[in-house]
């Protein structure tokens, strides 16, 4: 997955369930951390473990407990960056367990319909990935930018754009 899809997605997700567009927007950069482990030649590694996530919300939860801090913004930048390790779980692998193990987990799910015969026959396929991660000693080819990745901004774009439309029309009435 490439670096728009990770953001876009949660804050598109946010938007519907109701959260501030500014909050949504000023976490985003959150559920792009996790590839940042490419830059420590590991990717799927290093920053993409469950421990993170757990250690942002314990680490929260202890300033929470000293200063008052907004319980909402600790849990939406929780969802954003836990939304990351889900996205790339699903091609698999990914090492959710690091420094415990260097395994990566992931879930190869496929949904194949065959029309051999006269009757359409379904075959659903789930499959479960563990496999060691080998760290490499240096990166190559990390995409930044993606058919994916342009096609999301273009529907975000056209959400931003509607969503404008509607308050110009309420300020005209």
């Amino acid at each position: 997955m490439d670096l728009l899809f990770h953001m876009l997605i949660p804050v598109m997700l946010a938007w519907i369930a109701g959260v501030d567009r500014r909050k949504a927007l000023m976490l985003a950069p959150i559920a792009i951390i996790p590839d940042l482990d490419v830059l420590l030649s590991a990717h799927r590694v290093y920053l993409h473990t469950l421990f993170i996530p757990m250690a942002i919300v314990a680490v929260s939860y202890l300033y929470k407990l000293k200063r008052g801090f907004h319980q909402d913004i600790i849990f939406f930048a929780f969802l954003f960056y836990l939304s990351h390790l889900l996205f790339d779980f699903f091609p698999g692998p990914v090492a959710i367990l690091w420094p415990l193990t260097n395994v990566g987990y992931g879930l190869d799910v496929s949904l194949t319909v065959s029309q051999k015969s006269i009757i359409p026959t379904v075959q659903l396929r789930l499959a479960v990935i563990a496999e060691q991660i080998q760290i490499p000693n240096i990166v190559t080819n990390a995409e930044v930018i993606t058919p994916q990745s342009v096609v999301t901004a273009i529907f975000l774009l056209a959400a931003i754009i509607m969503i404008q439309r509607k308050k110009i029309l309420r300020i005209h009435k």
